[in-house]
């Protein structure tokens, strides 16, 4: 079976055989080479003898606007490691996902979470940490922030009370404040795929402050796409409303209308009845998920899949816990697509 990458026109290919592969854990991470190098270059900047940065030509500055498919998704992946960790925990290095936090919704609020943190945390590290327990708290943290959050509760022995290895981890993020909101992830995730600093984002693209949250709908230098032309790095809204959902695109891939049913990474075949009749379109997205009331476990930062038939015009996605493939008309988990969004500026 063959599949077609939807690529930037630079590095477009016809046609490419399927990988097959199931995506890594979502929630536990295994010792992998070093992280923090991993990120830093990408927003590394070069500079010539004289202490000032290169001059780009026209060609690689395009270049510069359109990363491959290849480099997006290794992007992504180096930023979702670099908020996972690694943690040392009882004397073993483990790399976690963070759970969800949202300001306003549920779970431990930022009050709340200074509260329980002073039980726990010695007055002077609690002195130092205190601004960067409430930025955790409001769903906004850079990695390092909430890594070096996590890294305190976890030397205090926090973790102990909800039991051992990273499911305890977990569980003590959710019960102190601790997490990203998809907004606060996708922001930061989408600059990492570019690889600028803060100020380069709000001169290039228009993206304001982290507080003020992340909706390429309502910033004029990003532009809606077709989701059949969607590509890695673009930037996913469901929701109409103040009830919605952003993610960042992983890969995208097509599958055509005749041959067997596809495989989908991490869910097994899809099935023919979705697949007959005409192409489908395979999503890998990143985003920070929705916990519910009670933290679930399948809430946190995470890559998930959909599938859009167009020949039906249903959108699939998978229950959370069920995996169940649930199909829609309006979008993925049956929230109305607002649409996919892409920097003008990238053609």
């Amino acid at each position: 079976m063959s599949v077609t990458r939807v690529r930037s026109p630079n590095t477009a290919r016809a046609s490419e055989e399927s990988g097959g592969g199931s995506p890594r854990p979502a929630r536990v991470r295994e010792e992998t080479s070093s992280v923090d190098r991993g990120v830093a270059h990408l927003v590394s900047v070069r500079r010539t003898a004289n202490g000032q940065r290169p001059r780009a030509s026209t060609e690689s500055s395009a270049r510069a606007s359109h990363p491959s498919p290849h480099a997006v998704q290794a992007r992504l992946d180096a930023f979702r490691s670099s908020f996972a960790g690694p943690y040392l925990v009882d004397g073993r290095r483990e790399w976690v996902d963070p759970h969800f936090r949202m300001n306003g919704g549920y779970g431990t609020n930022p009050s709340e979470a200074l509260k329980r943190a002073r039980k726990v945390l010695p007055s002077q590290i609690m002195t130092r940490l205190q601004g960067a327990l409430l930025l955790t708290a409001t769903g906004k943290a850079t990695p390092h922030t909430l890594v070096r959050v996590t890294q305190a509760l976890i030397d205090a022995g926090a973790h102990r009370e909800f039991g051992e290895g990273a499911a305890a981890i977990r569980k003590m993020m959710w019960s102190y404040g601790i997490g990203v909101d998809c907004s606060g992830y996708c922001r930061q995730a989408f600059m990492a795929t570019r690889g600028v600093s803060e100020a380069s984002a709000r001169a290039r693209y228009g993206i304001g402050r982290s507080s003020n949250g992340f909706d390429p709908d309502q910033l004029s230098r990003f532009r809606k796409v077709s989701p059949l032309s969607v590509r890695a790095g673009d930037v996913g809204k469901l929701g109409l409303g103040r009830d919605n959902h952003k993610v960042i695109v992983a890969s995208h891939d097509v599958i055509p209308a005749q041959g067997a049913a596809p495989e989908v990474p991490g869910h097994g075949p899809l099935p023919q009845s979705f697949h007959a009749g005409g192409r489908v379109h395979i999503f890998q997205v990143d985003s920070s998920w929705g916990a519910g009331p009670s933290g679930s476990a399948s809430g946190g930062v995470g890559r998930r899949v959909w599938v859009y038939s167009e020949a039906s015009g249903l959108w699939g996605s998978y229950h959370a816990s069920s995996g169940k493939l649930e199909t829609s008309r309006l979008g993925p988990y049956g929230y109305e697509l607002n649409g996919f969004f892409r920097p003008r500026r990238e053609d």
